[in-house]
Order: structure tokens, then C-alpha cells, then sequence
């Protein structure tokens, strides 16, 4: 079993932020063991994937799938759109005790895309809730994971023994593993994590529309609330899209429920309502103290 092995052989598919901080954190757990990293160039060298082979980080930069037919476990760490397109070019290679496995913010696309491959038994999905908003292999460290919560959603065919290795790898790289379906997944991160991208873009773009008429007047003068409020806006726009194009119905239901209450929130202050907006100060200050 591919958890009883002493020296694993790991592939990536997608070596950003997120791939570069599983793989460093592979080798310090398993510093014996053989990573191989996808450079989808193919006819030129990929620079970052070359930094990685130098520092020690990655054995082997392959321009063919083929090479992770010797995997025990495959990440695939790139947008979620093309994580399903890596999915469906490795599954002819993705041996019999091969776990893989995704790090993408939405679930149910590549959970129905295995099921539609076939390969079930080896899928796991995957969320390390960790990152910044800064990209790219160079912004890297195995430190990320680390008290972060690394969710999986396993298939209903997923054996128990790659759930465990997997559950174990969260663990030993610092983070808290949480174990639930892709359903409850995607409905749970299109409210705390891919609406709060939505609208911090949009208050961005509405912010730079009125500071065209100011001669940038409002981005000199913006300060910590905005600033810590549209931060991560400064995010990678394909993750983005990918994400908001794939977990649409969640999205979109959770933004239905919050341009409602902006509207009440709005009445309120047109009408001079005190009390409703003392409520809705001390209701927010209260949940996010607690967080």
C-alpha cells in the first residue's frame, strides 16, 4: 500500500504558491523521496521549475504525463479548470494504488469529472485553505500549511488506507485536516472565500472608476479599511475566474443573499434607523471577534 512505502514518488501538476509549498514540505517529511514536476512549456525550460531542481525541492521536471505513471501520489495544483484537464490526461497513466489529489477551491467539477474518468477509487480532493496574495513558486514555504485547514473529500471509493495517508500528510505538515463531501465543500467556501473575492473586486473597480475623475486622489488617500478590506484582490485573476466559472450556483446564491441584505443595510441608513444599524455594527463585531 502506498502508505507503507518508506520512499515515495511524487508528481505535480501545477508548481505556484500552493505546489511549491506542498512539495518543499514533502521533502523535509520525506527527504528520501522522488518529486517530479510537469513542465507544460514542454519545448523550453520552465525558470521556476529549475529553481525548484536546484534547491533540492524537485528530482526530476518531466514535459511528458507519461512520467507519473510511476507516482504513488499526484497533486494537481494548477486553476481549477485545468486541474481537470490534467486529471483527464493522466488518467490512462495513474496506476492502481495511485492516490491523486487537487488543491482547487471548488470540488464538485473535478469530483464529477472522476467519476466521468472512471477513476474514483484513486480521487481525493483537496483544499489546503492557506496562501496569499502573492503567486508563484518564489513566494513558496512549506510554512503555509501550517495551522491552515487542509480539507478532503474523498469518494465514495476512495479506500480507507489513501484516506488515512493523506489524512496523516495533512497532519504531519502542520495543518488541521477536515474530512467532508464536495457538496457541503463548495457551498461552505462560496460564502467565506470565493464571494469575499468577489465583492472586494468590485469594490475595487468601483473605487478606480470614480478615482479616474480625481486624478487619483482616492488611492492616495486609501487607507487600512480599505486596503485590509480588498486585499486580496491583488490575487491571481485566472484562479478567480476558474473558481467563479466553476461554483457558479453557490456563488451566485450566496451573492443573491448579500445584495439583500446590503439593500436593508442601505434603507437603514437612508432612513436614519439607529437601532438597526447599532444591530447590525454589534451583530458583525461579535461573529468576527469570535473568529
Amino acid at each position: 500500500m502506498v502508505m507503507d512505502k518508506k520512499i515515495l514518488n511524487f508528481g505535480f501538476a501545477g508548481f505556484g504558491l500552493i505546489g511549491g509549498s506542498i512539495a518543499r514540505s514533502l521533502r523535509n517529511l520525506y527527504p528520501s523521496s522522488y518529486i517530479t514536476a510537469y513542465n507544460y512549456y514542454i519545448t523550453k525550460q520552465h525558470p521556476k521549475l529549475e529553481i525548484a531542481k536546484k534547491e533540492g525541492v524537485l528530482s526530476k521536471i518531466s514535459t511528458s504525463l507519461k512520467d507519473f505513471s510511476k507516482c504513488d501520489v499526484i497533486f494537481l495544483c494548477a486553476p481549477v479548470m485545468t486541474n481537470v484537464s490534467y486529471l483527464k490526461q493522466l488518467a490512462p497513466y495513474v496506476q492502481k494504488n495511485c492516490i491523486i489529489t487537487d488543491v482547487g477551491s471548488v470540488k464538485g467539477n473535478i469530483y464529477k469529472a472522476a467519476c466521468e474518468l472512471g477513476i474514483t477509487r484513486n480521487f481525493i480532493g483537496g483544499h489546503p485553505m492557506t496562501g496569499s496574495e502573492k503567486t508563484g513558486y518564489n513566494n513558496s514555504d512549506a510554512s503555509f500549511l501550517e495551522g491552515a485547514y487542509y480539507i478532503l473529500t474523498p469518494t465514495d471509493d476512495t479506500p480507507e488506507e489513501f484516506t488515512n495517508w493523506m489524512t496523516d500528510f495533512v497532519k504531519a505538515s502542520g495543518a488541521y485536516c477536515t474530512i467532508m463531501d464536495y457538496t457541503t465543500h463548495d457551498i461552505i467556501t462560496s460564502a467565506i472565500s470565493h464571494c469575499p473575492h468577489v465583492i472586494s473586486a468590485a469594490l475595487v473597480n468601483l473605487v478606480a472608476l470614480h478615482d479616474k475623475n480625481t486624478d487619483g486622489m482616492y488611492s492616495r488617500l486609501a487607507a487600512g479599511g480599505f486596503k485590509d478590506t480588498t486585499r486580496i484582490s491583488s490575487s491571481s485573476p485566472e484562479m478567480w475566474q476558474n473558481i467563479c466559472l466553476t461554483n457558479s450556483e453557490c456563488i451566485t446564491d450566496f451573492l443573491d443573499e448579500y445584495i439583500k441584505s446590503l439593500e436593508n443595510i442601505k434603507n437603514a441608513i437612508a432612513a436614519n434607523d439607529g437601532t438597526t444599524l447599532m444591530e447590525f455594527f454589534e451583530n458583525a463585531k461579535l461573529y468576527r471577534d469570535n473568529l
